[in-house]
């Protein structure tokens, strides 16, 4: 492989004008991401399975590697110019293009797979709510797909006002969940939640873990907006970290008011527990859909631009 001196990606919606600052460019993108699908039906069963202490201490490994590897991200992004690629662009320019080509081009098929698994859980979230086969999925999850496509390519500036509206649909639905755990708060069922069931069938831990870790790592979508940051040096390390804290509190909250307001047996048995907390049952639903949505447009915005890096270095 051989590489030439690195010039910004052009091209619509990943070019010469930089547009987007550290809320809209980094820390949507990489919140939306990391408040998806695993906090709103899996994160109960984790609670349920592994007892508080337990889901805690996966939350506590999984945000050290999320700070350790925003250190290094920080370390680099603040040292260098940064343009266009993203993690591909960070890695190439400090191990290498021989290490950069070879995960710049599985991070592309990674974020490109990612928007089709996204759509179709999209499509079959509407069919849970209005009823339908599976050809309704299939049909929602197409009209899903086009619809982001033109978000997309309308440009990053277009798609993350988008975002902003599913950011506010995210913080109803948490702000539903919340209220109504703190209503069914009981002491004696927190207590009694510090430790595993025994009556629930058994979780190995790293079994839970490797469920619950991917819900962390969404913060790598804020570094794909590299190209489209109006100061790259400054939003990459802030943005990145803000919505690493920002979502620890919410998961670690969330976990406590789980074990709080539903017995383990409860939690494990059943992937809508959020749902039979929460105040108005409805808003989890279009929180499930907002996050599906939201994570496919951020692969959708990422994936190209990690391509069209890989092009300019002529890799």
């Amino acid at each position: 492989m051989m590489v030439t001196s690195p010039a910004p990606p052009a091209g619509k919606g990943g070019g010469t004008q930089r547009l987007l600052g550290t809320f809209g460019g980094v820390f949507t993108p990489s919140i939306l991401t990391i408040l998806g699908i695993i906090l709103f039906r899996r994160l109960g069963y984790v609670v349920g399975s592994a007892g508080l202490l337990q889901a805690l201490l996966m939350l506590g490994l999984a945000t050290a590697i999320s700070v350790n590897t925003s250190t290094s991200l920080s370390a680099i992004a603040t040292n260098r110019k940064v343009r266009g690629g993203g993690d591909y662009y960070l890695i190439s320019r400090s191990l290498g293009v021989e290490y950069g080509g070879a995960l710049g081009v599985l991070l592309f098929l990674a974020q490109a797979v990612s928007v089709a698994f996204y759509c179709v859980g999209f499509g079959e979230g509407v069919a849970a709510f209005v009823g339908g086969a599976e050809l309704v999925v299939q049909v929602v999850a197409v009209a899903a797909a086009v619809a982001l496509f033109a978000l997309a390519y309308a440009g990053a500036d277009l798609a993350t006002r988008f975002q902003y509206l599913v950011m506010t649909i995210l913080v109803a639905a948490l702000v539903s969940f919340f209220m109504g755990a703190w209503a069914a708060w009981d002491t004696e069922v927190l207590r009694a939640s510090l430790f595993p069931d025994p009556d629930v069938p058994d979780g190995a831990f790293w079994v839970l873990f490797a469920i619950f870790f991917p819900a962390v790592t969404g913060f790598t979508q804020g570094v794909s907006m590299s190209g489209d940051l109006k100061d790259a040096s400054r939003s990459l390390p802030s943005g990145t970290f803000l919505a690493v804290g920002v979502s620890t509190v919410v998961y670690g909250a969330a976990i406590v008011m789980f074990a709080a307001a539903l017995p383990l047996d409860d939690l494990a048995g059943d992937y809508e527990s959020m749902g039979r907390v929460a105040t108005v049952p409805w808003l989890i639903g279009a929180g499930v859909l907002s996050a599906t949505l939201s994570s496919a447009l951020a692969s959708f915005l990422g994936a190209p631009r990690i391509l069209q890096a890989l092009a300019s270095d002529r890799l």
